[in-house]
């Protein structure tokens, strides 16, 4: 259970620089797969496919049963409280945005970061264009899992990138993104892990490429998390841990910083939700909320 330390994907390098296959993403699966063996109706999320991309036999033990699943959710959330809570949230914001707006006649879908998201496998997204953003590796070991498994792969656009360095604009332009049509772009579990001028410069590239009435969601982590001050236990565990795995944190910002700083690159704020506020929308709910994260919806303004 230990190693299950943070819900965020984050991407390990070695000395050499050279960007590495996310482990965390396989975390959030883990934690995906633990959340679908509760009771249906129950559930927070049904994601039948995020066992498929459980490789480490640890978590493929913890979430092998629903007794196993039931242990696996009790620990994470008693040693890291609030985790739970942010994956599974998210993830029922996101899907309810992505409902809304695919209704509304959005024709393209952004994953940056996608790790191994199964939106593409369980969602119908009737004729829009699905791009997943994401480090190479990570691709590449999700898109063996699918061709191994034989699993239904929607003719995804996958996109090679390294926010640190690479410009997102001209990797997505060049796998077709159209910039004259309405775009649903999300984007969590990254931003912390990244510098201030890379994050900066990923919501800046954002604006550029989506046209007005486009939507991007984003999530952040409260400042005190990342400079240590948090009063959160399960919050200063996780700092701890990716910081022991050579991966600290490094960009967060309070809930007021968080709009403003969407604000000044040309969205209209809509929502601006702490895990708390997420989680009034489903009573009961099961896990800690304690409250050092918050998400994000923006709307492109007309430029």
């Amino acid at each position: 259970m230990a190693r299950l330390a943070t819900s965020e994907r984050r991407f390990n390098r070695q000395a050499s620089g050279q960007v590495q296959r996310s482990a965390t993403a396989e975390i959030v699966c883990a934690q995906r797969a633990a959340e679908t063996l509760r009771p249906r109706g129950r559930r927070l999320i049904d994601d039948p496919y995020a066992r498929y991309f459980l490789t480490t036999g640890a978590y493929r033990f913890l979430t092998g049963s629903r007794l196993t699943a039931a242990v696996t959710r009790r620990g994470f959330d008693r040693i890291y409280p609030g985790y739970m809570a942010i994956v599974l949230l998210r993830n029922r914001w996101y899907e309810a945005a992505l409902a809304r707006a695919l209704a509304d006649g959005v024709g393209q879908i952004v994953l940056l970061g996608a790790g191994y998201d199964t939106t593409s496998l369980r969602l119908r997204l009737g004729g829009a264009t699905l791009f997943e953003v994401d480090a190479p590796p990570t691709q590449q070991a999700k898109r063996e899992v699918i061709r191994r498994q034989g699993l239904p792969d929607h003719a995804v656009r996958y996109v090679p990138c390294d926010f640190e360095r690479d410009t997102l604009s001209a990797r997505l332009r060049e796998n077709g993104f159209d910039i004259q049509a309405r775009s649903l772009v999300a984007w969590w579990g990254v931003s912390f892990f990244l510098s201030g001028d890379a994050v900066r410069q990923t919501m800046a590239d954002v604006a550029s490429l989506t046209a007005p009435g486009s939507l991007f969601l984003f999530d952040y982590l409260d400042s005190g998390v990342v400079d240590g001050t948090t009063a959160f236990r399960g919050a200063r565990r996780a700092r701890a841990a990716v910081a022991r795995r050579g991966e600290a944190y490094r960009f967060g910002r309070t809930r007021d910083e968080a709009g403003q700083l969407l604000a000044s690159f040309g969205f209209d704020v809509e929502q601006n939700l702490s895990v708390t506020e997420l989680a009034r929308l489903f009573t009961p709910f099961p896990y800690r909320t304690d409250d050092f994260f918050g998400v994000i919806t923006g709307r492109r303004m007309a430029r």
